[in-house]
């Protein structure tokens, strides 16, 4: 896809029968010589589908693949030293909303409603990663212009892998920014069980945390509707800590079983959507949509 390094122009010169794009660029590629585009059904809902030039390979579940359970053991296995939350620069009483998405995806939008949500809750801060000075300046004058204390977003150097997804596990809510979802953020902070808060635009990138919380489970709790929506549930989980407690230990509790986290089955849906592409050419058809029917664990 069009990302860093990339080398599309290899495909735009063969004449292979097949040419899917897979992970990478969270959007269509617009190009002819790309028949088909992975994707999930929350991110493509089917009836999206004239918004992409390619046809849609969709699987049940995200169709972002991890491997949480083999790779980041640490969440589960509890055996690395990790900072306190003071440490970090929380008090035991804050309400820490995380959100570690890159800067360019907090548009003005999303900072206004975290700001109307930090007026009601007196005690939340806004946790993020240290990425620019400058930026992270202006975020804080921002803040202090609409009567919010500077000090109440908080700013951490990236962690080292080895307890990254522990430390963050310390936030109570991650805050997801509609412009451009958290991607393989949203799958991590999911892992270490923290609940996240989405509101889906329209296009492929404002969609993927959508899919990510579909297959956590959490797609009735936590996707809303609108803006309105996104504050209120914040505010309310903010002030209700016994229900956010639950959720957390809900996504704990299952994370053995959640589609989520089973490599196997997200790899294998994607084998069937490949299967269906290789058929239809079999066929000498031209490419058309391929859906793969959740089935189960397999």
């Amino acid at each position: 896809g069009y990302t860093m390094r990339q080398r599309t122009e290899f495909m735009a010169m063969s004449d292979v029968p097949i040419v899917l794009s897979f992970h990478g660029f969270p959007g269509t590629m617009a190009a002819r010589f790309v028949h088909y585009l992975n994707s999930d059904i929350k991110t493509t809902p089917p009836e999206y589908e004239n918004f992409y030039q390619e046809k849609l390979a969709i699987v049940p579940h995200t169709y972002l693949i991890n491997d949480h359970k083999q790779s980041r053991r640490e969440v589960i296995d509890g055996n690395v030293e990790v900072p306190t939350r003071a440490e970090l620069g929380f008090k035991d009483d804050d309400i820490i909303l995380a959100s570690f998405n890159q800067l360019y995806k907090i548009e003005p939008k999303i900072f206004d409603a975290w700001v109307q949500i930090m007026k009601r809750v007196k005690k939340a801060k806004i946790w993020m990663l240290h990425f620019s000075k400058a930026a992270h300046k202006k975020i804080r004058q921002e803040a202090e212009k609409a009567g919010i204390r500077p000090d109440r977003f908080v700013f951490s150097e990236k962690f080292p892998k080895e307890w990254e997804l522990l430390a963050k596990g310390h936030a109570d809510l991650f805050l997801d920014t509609p412009l451009f979802n958290a991607h393989t953020t949203g799958g991590d902070v999911l892992w270490a069980g923290m609940p996240v808060v989405t509101l889906p635009g329209q296009n492929f990138a404002q969609r993927v945390a959508s899919g990510l919380i579909k297959s956590a489970g959490m797609d009735k709790q936590t996707i809303v509707r609108n803006y309105k929506d996104y504050i209120q549930l914040v505010i309310k989980l903010c002030k209700k800590s016994k229900k956010r407690k639950a959720w957390r230990k809900a996504l704990e509790d299952n994370r053995d079983s959640l589609p989520l986290f089973d490599t196997k089955r997200l790899t294998q849906d994607v084998e069937i959507s490949m299967k269906m592409m290789w058929e239809v050419y079999a066929a000498g058809l031209k490419p058309r949509h391929v859906i793969v029917l959740d089935k189960g664990p397999r």
